[in-house]
């Protein structure tokens, strides 16, 4: 069985797959930092042989992954950003600044939906959008807060406005502080996606609007004629690599 992580900006995701060839995948975990380290030591993933991980955090996380793969005897592969692979051309004149999670969604777009002009979208702690085309040239994107973020950063910003995080995503008009932020994040970020696709058709003919993250069924609620949820679409990405050896390229 594999093990496939995403260690993001805020927590962890991961799936688990029976192998290599198989499609199938678990429903994606969502947890903390801390939780996933104590599923590491208390035999959560006994039956995991290769791990294969992603990171945009710091160095902890990774360092617990690689103790326990040491441990069992596990092969494990970090994967990073490169020029190129399976298919696809980074668009980055330096291949490896390009985000791994973003690189990943690439992978796994082109690999679900080969031959066809797609804007991704993952909406996590940032909102970020690429562009691949049919033959898996990445053709840049944008790199934008994500809705708790531009919640926050305004109440930072500011003395006056009083406001609290609701969980309910909407478009309408707010009565109060609090609901004229949340919905105005909202429409912030929806707003920009839509702005997005008509950059994308400007410069191909769009045949797929993919929506992967934390905030993405939210975001496909609110748009539903426009997106197409895709929530393991990074695992689809990861699950391409493969670990040759333990511990292959975890490293600082």
């Amino acid at each position: 069985m594999r093990l496939l992580v995403d260690v993001g900006n805020t927590q962890v995701k991961y799936v688990l797959q029976g192998t290599k060839t198989s499609s199938v995948f678990s429903d994606v975990i969502y947890v903390d930092y801390q939780t996933f380290q104590n599923q590491l030591s208390q035999g959560e993933f006994s039956q995991v042989t290769e791990i294969i991980v992603a990171n945009v955090h710091g160095q902890e996380v990774l360092e617990s992954i690689e103790c326990w793969a040491t441990e069992k005897n596990i092969a494990c592969l970090q994967v990073h950003s490169s020029a190129q692979a399976f298919g696809v051309t980074s668009s980055y004149h330096q291949a490896e600044r390009l985000g791994v999670d973003r690189w990943l969604a690439l992978i796994g777009a082109k690999q679900l939906y080969p031959q066809q002009n797609i804007l991704i979208i993952d909406a996590g702690t940032a909102t970020t959008v690429d562009i691949l085309d049919v033959n898996g040239q990445h053709h840049g994107g944008w790199i934008m807060p994500g809705v708790e973020v531009l919640f926050s950063s305004l109440l930072s910003r500011t003395n006056k406005i009083v406001a609290s995080p609701s969980a309910s995503a909407s478009l309408e008009f707010g009565t109060d502080s609090s609901s004229c932020l949340n919905h105005g994040s909202w429409a912030m970020t929806i707003g920009a996606i839509k702005e997005a696709i008509t950059q994308a058709n400007n410069l191909l003919v769009l045949n797929k609007v993919l929506i992967t993250g934390g905030n993405a069924q939210e975001i496909a609620n609110l748009i539903p004629e426009t997106c197409q949820l895709e929530p393991k679409l990074i695992f689809h990405g990861l699950s391409c690599f493969k670990a040759t050896e333990r511990r292959d390229t975890i490293n600082n």
